[in-house]
């Protein structure tokens, strides 16, 4: 006699072979199906390329087993769009199944139909490849009481540029993926990726450079009697500021703040940004690698004569 628990697993067993054996004969059947795939290679003659972008994909019809419509990977691959009798110049391509193909279904997959774009045009070109320069796109804050002494040139300052023959030709540089570092206090060296320029296929040969950072500790160097200008000031008025002069203390790396001039420190004020007692915030301006670190007046007051 089948005790009621062993009955129930029997039921269960027999539940799960019915499926089982359902999704096998309906995975088994050809469906079609209507689906976007990438566009993964427009294969053209030898040392010949695209001077425009084509589309990133493209709607087909195809016809698969359950189980190869259920795979993922084939999709990935894309399309391939034979054009290999193209010379250079423009030409509309009609695409279809002849000249239309699944770059990596196998005969597992059948393309069936193209349904849109159902034409290309597409701008041939010689591959040609040139040197461009590199430039670093990098901003560097070194930590308090350090200093950026040296950012170094790209290395390598030049790299090659492989592409279409109208597009390289408009490329004369380069730069590196934008990258901000900050809190630095001790000298780096990093390898920085280069951005891709705008086109179809250009190549760089290397994708990357490498780029030396410079950290010092600041010095500081005292600045006596740095005038104040005024702008923006009524022509036909006669205007002073009290005090007339600043103490500015900066800060920055050794050697350059050695050599810096007095003439390089530029303390103004605006006069239209004066409250009611003639009062203004004192603007210092000074190279980008040094830093005020004092000044003896944040505010003065503009005097009319």
């Amino acid at each position: 006699m089948v005790k009621p628990l062993e009955n129930v697993w029997i039921r269960i067993i027999a539940l799960l072979m019915a499926l089982f054996l359902w999704f096998h004969v309906a995975t088994d059947k050809v469906y079609k199906y209507r689906l976007a795939l990438p566009i993964s290679d427009i294969a053209l003659g030898e040392r010949l390329t695209l001077a425009n972008e084509p589309p990133d994909s493209m709607t087909v019809v195809v016809s698969a087993t359950g189980k190869q419509l259920l795979r993922r990977k084939w999709r990935g691959r894309g399309m391939r769009i034979l054009a290999t009798q193209l010379s250079i110049g423009r030409h509309t391509v009609n695409l279809s199944t002849a000249n239309t193909l699944l770059a990596g279904a196998g005969s597992f997959v059948t393309l069936d139909e193209v349904v849109s774009p159902v034409s290309l045009l597409l701008n041939v070109d010689y591959i040609t490849e040139t040197r461009v320069k590199v430039m670093a796109n990098i901003t560097v804050i070194a930590d308090e009481g350090f200093a950026v002494n040296r950012i170094s040139k790209p290395d390598p300052p030049e790299v090659k540029l492989i592409g279409a023959r109208s597009r390289v030709r408009m490329i004369t540089a380069v730069s590196t993926e934008s990258k901000e570092l900050t809190c630095l206090r001790d000298n780096l060296t990093m390898t920085l990726p280069l951005a891709k320029p705008v086109g179809y296929h250009l190549l760089l040969e290397p994708d990357s450079v490498t780029v030396s950072i410079e950290v010092v500790a600041v010095k500081t160097r005292v600045f006596e009697d740095i005038p104040i200008v005024v702008y923006n000031a009524p022509v036909n008025k006669e205007v002073s500021t009290e005090p007339s002069v600043l103490r500015i203390e900066l800060t920055g790396p050794p050697n350059d703040i050695d050599l810096l001039d007095s003439n390089a420190l530029v303390a103004s004020v605006d006069y239209r940004g004066r409250d009611a007692g003639g009062v203004c915030h004192v603007k210092i301006d000074c190279p980008s690698n040094f830093k005020v670190k004092r000044s003896s007046a944040s505010t003065v007051r503009i005097v009319e004569e």
